[in-house]
């Protein structure tokens, strides 16, 4: 399957860019806000007690007219307002998207897909 590519194209010249950087820009700003649960990736972290799902934000994108729709779907710790951390997603998103990739965004959409317990930080020493 070939590459998904973005193209903006101005008085300058053109600039090509695989879609995996919008998604990785989207991940990122996602990741960024407070209460977002984020995959620990170790063994013992959250992917492997609720059953080897990965709960870091997964990122769709759909282009057309030369914008970007995208769409997130998340987990939420607990303690943190759902909507709150929805909202911040989006907000970081649509941001982050359009300033660091020139892409402008016409929607993103998040889906909570679970609430987690909060994850504990320890450095792993006795």
């Amino acid at each position: 399957m070939a590459e998904k590519r973005i193209e903006i194209v101005d008085e300058n010249g053109r600039i090509t860019m695989a879609e995996e950087v919008i998604v990785a820009i989207a991940r990122i700003a996602a990741e960024r806000v407070t209460g977002i649960a984020r995959s620990s990736g170790g063994p013992g972290g959250l992917k492997g007690i609720f059953g080897g799902e990965d709960i870091a934000p997964a990122v769709k994108i759909e282009l057309a007219n030369d914008q970007a729709r995208i769409e997130l779907r998340i987990a939420v710790e607990y303690g943190y307002a759902v909507h709150a951390v929805a909202r911040g997603v989006q907000e970081n998103v649509e941001v982050d998207v359009e300033r660091l990739a020139g892409v402008a965004v016409s929607s993103v959409d998040v889906y909570v897909k679970k609430v987690v317990p909060p994850q504990t930080h320890d450095s792993g020493t006795n």
